[in-house]
């Protein structure tokens, strides 16, 4: 059996339908399909059952699944010990994050690993939190910079391990001549009730955390812009087009016309944090995204 077979198995576990497996893993309905029966037939066993429209798996899939798991586990920790034999001096790692979890995090965590380890290469692509998470057990990823709410449940997979990197808070972008602007902080849900709102597009981190913080704060906003971009939700902002809530690693540069300020306790934050597969072990990358993360949380974050 080969291991490629087992991790589609196991992405049809986990998001339910063929064609939501072979869409998190950039192949064709089809494709699914025809491993899946080779699998089953290499199993000697029926992996899939009909259920309602679509399919779901046997006891004698979930059974394959577990000693799957067990043996990715085993396989990364066999990679570790390898790459440990060479005392890591040379690799290659595939990295993904979203757009200021690559400037904030890992643009500096690579500019040292230049000059500490120039034996190793690394691609940088970008992927969102639900985009790149599937594609960690695939092996088409190697780390993955990614985001979660702390008072949600972090992503759960037997395949994956997460490394805290750093919490951040998110602050209220005004116009600058918004009422509020010279307040030293502001309360969403007794100042902005009735603001138009500026938010990422559904389906993202950020949209379900400015929901929940709204929810949190006793008010449900209006929702009038959408812009999955940082920059031209700022954009926005400095035209007097609505509000909205910045992570601080969003905020190199503020546009003219656009003023920060804090949000009063319990201010919404996101986690950022590493996800890799599991028995991976240590590596240059995670040590440097870590001592970043701890510098960035030190100092407050840029902002």
């Amino acid at each position: 059996m080969e291991i490629k077979r087992l991790n589609i198995l196991r992405a049809l576990d986990q998001h339910g339908t063929v064609i939501a497996a072979a869409q998190a893993l950039h192949l064709t309905p089809s494709a699914v399909s025809q491993q899946l029966a080779v699998l089953a037939r290499e199993a000697d066993a029926v992996l899939l059952e009909k259920h309602g429209r679509g399919v779901r798996l046997t006891p004698a899939a979930h059974v394959l699944l577990g000693h799957a798991d067990a043996i990715a586990t085993r396989l990364e920790q066999a990679r570790a010990d390898l790459a440990a034999q060479r005392d890591g001096r040379i690799g290659r790692a595939r990295i993904s994050g979203f757009p200021s979890g690559i400037a904030g995090l890992i643009a500096p965590a690579l500019a040292r690993l230049k000059h500490t380890h120039p034996g190793w290469r690394f691609e940088v692509v970008q992927y969102e939190t639900e985009q790149a998470l599937p594609l960690l057990p695939a092996r088409e990823l190697d780390l993955a910079v990614v985001m979660t709410h702390p008072d949600l449940p972090a992503p759960d997979h037997p395949r994956i391990e997460l490394h805290p990197l750093l919490d951040e808070p998110f602050e209220i972008a005004l116009p600058a001549d918004h009422p509020l602007a010279g307040r030293a902080e502001v309360t969403p849900g007794a100042d902005l009730v009735d603001a138009d709102w500026i938010i990422t597009a559904p389906g993202t981190a950020c949209h379900d955390l400015l929901l929940t913080a709204c929810h949190q704060a006793g008010f449900q906003p209006r929702l009038v812009h959408t812009s999955t971009d940082f920059g031209a939700q700022l954009a926005l902002v400095a035209a007097g087009l609505g509000v909205t809530i910045i992570p601080r690693l969003a905020q190199p540069e503020l546009p003219r016309g656009v003023v920060l300020r804090p949000i009063t306790a319990p201010a919404p934050r996101r986690r950022l944090m590493a996800a890799v597969r599991r028995g991976q072990g240590p590596t240059p990358l995670l040590d440097a995204l870590r001592t970043v993360g701890a510098e960035l949380a030190e100092r407050g974050a840029p902002g």
